[in-house]
């Protein structure tokens, strides 16, 4: 029980296509009583709201959530205001930076994430207050005093790697959701939190977690999918991970992408689609000219949302309107039917357009839900493989659990279901009831006992440089062989010493300790060395510079001259967490 003097838990999900939290009271019994959903407007039933934001000049937040959407709706972003999307999936693609959709302005994505985690500790501190003691007045509100209140708990891909989660570690720092030996805060693998999800709250048969079960969390940027096995130690419930974390950027918003490359650039041409995305943009920073643009510019963007979320069998057959006035009239000698018919040349017979423009004033196009049928199996083609080979690694998986935003798409899931069961037809689809909040409330059991996770696979072997001693069998292919003045004999000065190796079992809370000998650098007389650790997917590696090896970070040793000659230092990595730390002491 590691709540120790915290009054309560909360979740944070910062996600690709939608943001939230949820949180819980301290259980006096070490259950939780009741979950509560942090409720922003006009999400109605769903408990998270878009990851969206206009900041200003002074890196205070204009509008978040869907306030953005209603924002650039009825009125335009002032000088100075900028609007950031899709910001969890820069950070995906390693980008240190971000640039703002409708302005030059480019913000350091750590700085960006850390507005928003403190813009959701504040709104979640007083959602506590409200509900716990009336408290209304949030200029009253001392956030940093509450805040040593909270065990907070941040979900993460489990695709992630190291560099995502320091950058994510660093953001809530920033926020003041975690101090600087990073003991306020947990970060909580997705899977992972909708795994304690799955065995707490559904009503499932015991008999479904006594063998390897699928986590398959699908959102708007990524699919993270794993592997777990349900075990008991001395009466208490654990979790084995059977396989490395899979997936990829195999997200819903993936659909609208191909949507747009795929069919509207196809039937309008790419210059034009350009031209209006351009004049959208302009149209947020005020352009009075184009304020038609930005208003038929959103409406088509959430038009296509709803062709892609309206999928079913029975439409299949059937097509759905979308208003393209947009494109004629800026582009007032686009003629509809020359167009539809070049798109209908070009495209696949099965994405041909049969109708469009029922009178002079209509410019709808009807786009047969073939397309988003075809889209959506595409993308659901790239997940089955994934889970597929899941189920090859790890015999008698007997359960897929579908959790995430994208899972409410029925249609997906049935698609999922049929490809899974073709090969593998005793296998058991779960959909839970509101996947969406899987991630979130898993997050709050997690955050409560964390040790529950026995173990984990290595993603990768990790070790470190090292003067291995020589051996000719070991090293002599392509070592570099050097006389070490302070062992008196020959070393390995590009050795690879590992700590653990490629698909090993991590025990939870896992450490390693070396000993390390600091150099004499003859030029100043002081002792140093760089501790640098790397990685590699290959499960054995000998040499730090062999291919397919990274460096992960390093600890710049260097000290005075004096006591320090011999294996007085002790480097200690720890593993088997959800983050990387490193710790390097001398042993006196």
């Amino acid at each position: 029980f590691i709540m120790d003097k915290k009054e309560y838990i909360v979740a944070i999900d910062f996600g690709s296509s939608t943001a939230g939290y949820a949180y819980a009271l301290k259980p006096k019994d070490g259950k939780i009583n009741k979950i509560y959903d942090c409720k922003f407007k006009k999400t109605g039933e769903k408990v998270k709201t878009l990851n969206e934001v206009i900041i200003n000049d002074s890196n205070e937040i204009v509008k978040f959530g869907y306030d953005v959407r209603d924002y650039m709706k009825n009125s335009k972003l002032k000088k100075g205001e900028h609007l950031y999307q899709r910001i969890k999936m820069n950070l995906y693609k390693n980008l240190t930076e971000i640039e703002s959709v409708n302005s030059t302005k480019s913000i350091d994505i750590v700085t960006l994430i850390s507005i928003i985690l403190e813009y959701l500790k504040k709104d979640a501190i007083q959602s506590i207050l409200n509900q716990t003691k009336g408290y209304k007045d949030a200029n009253k509100i001392d956030y940093n005093k509450e805040s040593d209140k909270i065990r907070w708990v941040l979900t993460i891909p489990a695709i992630w790697d190291e560099r995502n989660k320091f950058y994510m570690m660093e953001a809530a720092k920033k926020a003041g959701i975690v101090d600087e030996n990073n003991k306020a805060l947990f970060f909580a693998l997705e899977p992972e939190a909708a795994s304690y999800y799955c065995s707490k709250e559904l009503e499932v048969d015991d008999n479904t977690f006594k063998k390897p079960y699928i986590i398959c969390d699908l959102g708007g940027g990524t699919a993270d999918i794993v592997c777990h096995e349900r075990v008991f130690e001395k009466g208490i419930e654990k979790i084995i991970e059977k396989c490395t974390p899979k997936g990829g950027p195999f997200g819903s918003d993936e659909i609208n992408k191909e949507f747009e490359e795929q069919v509207l650039k196809l039937l309008f041409g790419e210059d034009i689609y350009k031209t209006i995305k351009s004049e959208f943009l302009q149209s947020l920073n005020g352009n009075q000219n184009l304020k038609q643009i930005q208003h038929k510019y959103i409406r088509l963007v959430e038009q296509i949302n709803e062709f892609k979320e309206g999928l079913n069998d029975d439409y299949l057959n059937e097509s759905f309107p979308i208003d393209c006035s947009l494109f004629f009239i800026k582009f007032k000698g686009l003629d509809m039917e020359k167009t539809v018919s070049n798109y209908n040349k070009n495209c696949y017979p099965e994405w041909r357009i049969t109708e469009y423009g029922r009178d002079i004033n209509d410019q709808t196009i009807f786009f047969p839900y073939k397309i988003i049928y075809d889209l959506t199996k595409n993308l659901v083609d790239k997940i089955s493989k994934i889970l597929l080979q899941i189920i090859s690694e790890v015999k008698d998986v007997s359960t897929i659990f579908y959790v995430g935003g994208f899972s409410n798409s029925t249609f997906a899931f049935e698609l999922l279901k049929n490809d899974i069961n073709k090969k593998n037809p005793k296998i058991n689809h779960l959909l839970p009831p509101n996947p969406e909040k899987a991630i979130l409330r898993g997050a709050i059991y997690y955050g409560l006992s964390p040790h529950r996770i026995k173990s984990r696979k290595a993603k990768y072997t990790l070790g470190m440089n090292a003067y291995m001693n020589w051996d000719e069998k070991i090293y002599g292919k392509k070592g570099i062989k050097i006389f070490d003045k302070q062992k008196n004999s020959y070393c390995c000065e590009n050795a690879f010493l590992t700590f653990i190796s490629k698909n090993d079992d991590i025990p939870y809370d896992n450490k390693i300790t070396k000993q390390l000998a600091l150099r004499l650098d003859t030029q100043d007389g002081t002792f140093g060395g760089h501790l640098v650790l790397y990685k590699s997917n290959k499960p054995k590696v000998t040499y730090i510079d062999e291919d397919g090896v990274e460096e992960v970070g390093k600890l710049d040793l260097f000290v005075e001259s004096g006591n320090y000659l011999g294996d007085n230092f002790e480097a200690t990595i720890e593993l088997g967490g959800t983050y990387l730390n490193v710790t390097a002491s001398h042993r006196e």
